[in-house]
Order: C-alpha cells, then structure tokens, then sequence
C-alpha cells in the first residue's frame, strides 16, 4: 500500500510518519510519499522524521517526491495538509482582520475565507491529478477550514474527499480518559458543522451519561476548553472549542487585540526558529528534544487570550489525534474494519433543518468498507439552530465563491457571516486581495 502526505513538510509529519510505522495496517506499506512545494522546509522535517523513527526501531520507506504526477502514480490514500502561503499569510490574513475590528482566528470567519481562497485552488488541482492517476485513492482532507474545503472540492466535482478533525470528537476523548477505556467504546451523538458543533449525547454501554459527565468536578477540570463553567454546561450541551468565538466574542477579540503578536504572527517567528534548529542539529536525541520543546510551547501559547483566567492542561499532542483517526479511516475502508468516527461531509439527510449537498460534521460508522451517517435526534435551541443555518449559508456561498473566483459573491459570502458583517464584508476582502494579489488572480 502507498499513503501519499501532500503537504508533508508541514510539523504534524514526524507524528503522521511515526504513527504509521506503528499503526499495523493488514496490507503492507511499500511507501509513504511526501510532496512539499518547500523543499527546505521538508529536508528539515523529514530529518527530525527519520531520527523519531531511529530511535523507536521502526522502519519507513518514505519517498520526497518532486511532482505531482510522481506523488500520484499508484497511490491508495492520502493526507491533504497543504497550507498555500504559509504561516506569513497567515499571519498577515489575522492582521487584516484585527486592523478591522473583527475575530482574527485562521480557520473563523474572515480569515477562515483568505485561507480557504488561498487552499481550494491547490487541493482541486492536486485532487484532480491524484484521482487520474490512482482513481480508487481515499482522499483524507486535514486542511483548514474544512468545511469550505470539503464544500468547494464536492462543486469541482470531487465527492469522496473525507474531511476529519478532531475537536469534535473531545466529550468522549476526555470521557474515555476519565473512565480509563477507549474511546472508541462511547458512541456519540454531534450536531453541527466543522469547528460549529455541539455533542448532544454520549452513549456509553447503552446508555447516554452526557448530562452526568457535564457536571462533573473531574471532567469539567480536563474537557473545559475555553469556557468558564456557566458556558460549559449552558444547555446541557458538549460545546467545540472553536464556539468560543460566538459564545464570547468580544472577550476573544478584545483579547487579541490587546496582544503584541497574533497566533499567525508568532507562528511565522517560531517555526522559522525551529527549522533553522533542525537544519543545524545533527544530534538524533537533540532533534527529538527541540521537537518536543517546540511542541509544548505551540500548545501552551494556543487560544493565549482565551485561557488569561482559566487553568490550562499539561500539553497534549493534537497532531496524534489527527494522525490517529486519519489512519483509522483509512484502515477501516481498506481493511474492511469497523469505525465510528467523527467525519466532515455532505449531509445527507441527517441534520434535517439542512439540505442534502451542505457540509456538516456528523458522527459516521464505517462497516464493509461502506461510511455510513448515523441520523440525528436531538433538536438545538434557537439560537444553536440559527447559528448552524447561517454558517452552512456561509460556507457554501464562500465555496461557490472560490471555485467560481467570483468578487461579488465573496463579498456576499462575507456580509453573511454573523462575525464579520456587511459594514466590513467588502473592506476585508480589499485588503485580502491586496495582500494575496496572485491567489485572487481571475476574480471578477
């Protein structure tokens, strides 16, 4: 079997790499591909890669591919985790939007539209050239925000892609902590969208113990993300980190402004620091160590504004979580296994307040090979419902947007969205296009 990691000189890769030295798939992996448009960048990681595996005895026939077409040849899955522009763009995406007064977070609302205009291009193009060239290839989609990402790559006429995070899979992650079990035992009940969902129920052996856990001492302690308890438990619901934004909006704005460098701006200095280190090092064990140091203080400085008054948790390593259920679709698929799974897809008839083509993040089961939506019971609140309908409204428009490289309908896109508003829609995109003048190249 051949798993392709488009995007691979990005930092999840040694944990992607070491996870699938470990994983155990029935069919053998004769290569894992890496293809980076920044070659210098991926020697580094793929160094650091190959130390990680030295030191845990594990083997890999990682191939540096230098074109597509090599990359695509024969391929049987593969990771999309491409970030067009890097974390400059980035960063000056999160400036722009600061500098008008809206939330500057990579992946919501103003940004979240820069970066998926900067990606769908990419991803349509490398999707197109995979499925010519290995058309049975399970295509894995990591990129951010994924929703649009998934969105826009349905509209240009890929339909297989699987969009996974793992955010919304937390209640029963930090639940199986507790309970000391896997999990994979609980079952899950999730409404919403990617980063805009809710759990609604957690079933562990037959019974749905969400409203029990919620008020827990200890679980509110591992699971509290971002939220003071009031919010944690508002409406009996399991909330995603990323609905801070809309929950405490202008606490998380007036937090980012009032701090000297965005995530993006710090991300740009950290990481050249940390591949300068890597490229320096020839030391196994101290490319392990500045890994894991880099690591820790990715994690300790995530959500920053977020966390000012709330305890945070030792690091954990999210990458692993990606890493993990990315691999266990892609087992589950090709083996044959069962899976239940948290996946980024067309409705479907599941959220049933949404039409079937709309992207939502909805709990799946995977047997024969088959992904199969489970339907969705619950019934949100007003305002979760409303909230959920307007974001999918977005979503799609911004989809349509991109792929059609339409102006106008990136400005309406924007208008929509309840972060960003009519009054600031067409200013931002202004200046998104003045920053990023080659990505918007065609728009009319």
């Amino acid at each position: 079997m051949n798993i392709g990691i488009l995007g691979g000189g990005g930092v999840r890769s040694p944990i992607i790499l070491r996870m699938i030295s470990e994983f155990g798939f029935r069919e053998p992996i004769d290569e894992v591909r890496i293809y980076d448009i920044d070659r210098r960048k991926t020697d580094a990681i793929l160094k650091l890669a190959r130390a990680i595996l030295d030191r845990q005895n594990k083997r890999l026939n990682i191939v540096r591919c230098n074109s597509i077409e090599e990359f695509a040849n024969r391929l049987d899955a593969v990771i999309f985790t491409i970030r067009e522009g890097f974390e400059a763009a980035r960063a000056t995406d999160e400036r722009i939007c600061l500098n008008h007064d809206i939330i500057g977070q990579e992946t919501t609302g103003a940004a979240g539209f820069a970066f998926a205009a900067r990606s769908v291009p990419a991803l349509i193009k490398y999707a197109m050239e995979i499925k010519r060239h290995s058309p049975n290839c399970i295509l894995i989609n990591f990129t951010n925000p994924a929703g649009i990402v998934v969105r826009a790559l349905n509209i240009a006429g890929i339909v297989d892609v699987i969009g996974i995070c793992d955010s919304s899979d937390a209640a029963r992650i930090h639940s199986a902590e507790l309970m000391r079990c896997n999990r994979f035992d609980f079952d899950i009940e999730i409404v919403g969208l990617n980063h805009l969902s809710w759990t609604t129920r957690l079933i562990h052996r037959g019974r749905d113990i969400l409203q029990d856990m919620l008020y827990r001492d200890d679980f509110y302690e591992i699971a509290h993300g971002p939220y003071e308890r009031e919010i944690f438990t508002k409406n009996g619901l399991f909330k995603n980190e990323y609905l801070y934004y809309y929950y405490c909006t202008e606490k998380a704005l007036s937090g980012m402004l009032e701090e000297r460098e965005t995530r993006g701006e710090y991300l740009v200095r950290k990481n050249a620091e940390f591949i300068e280190s890597l490229i320096k090092e020839d030391s196994n064990e101290r490319l392990i160590q500045i890994y894991e140091s880099y690591l820790n203080d990715r994690f300790q400085t995530y959500m920053s504004y977020a966390y000012k008054n709330i305890k945070r948790r030792v690091a954990e390593n999210e990458s692993e979580g990606y890493a993990e259920i990315a691999l266990k679709i892609i087992s589950a698929i090709k083996d044959r296994q069962d899976l239940n799974i948290p996946m980024v897809l067309p409705n479907r008839g599941v959220v049933p307040f949404l039409s079937d083509e709309m992207v939502v993040e909805k709990f799946c089961n995977i047997r024969g090979g088959q992904i199969i939506s489970n339907p969705v019971n619950a019934s949100l609140p007003e305002y979760e419902e409303n909230l959920i309908k307007t974001i999918s409204l977005y979503e799609n428009l911004a989809a349509q947007a991109i792929v059609n490289k339409s102006y106008a309908q990136s400005v309406e896109a924007l208008s929509v969205h309840p972060l960003i508003g009519r009054g600031v829609a067409e200013k931002v995109l202004k200046d998104f296009v003045k920053a990023h003048r080659e990505y918007f190249e065609g728009y009319r």
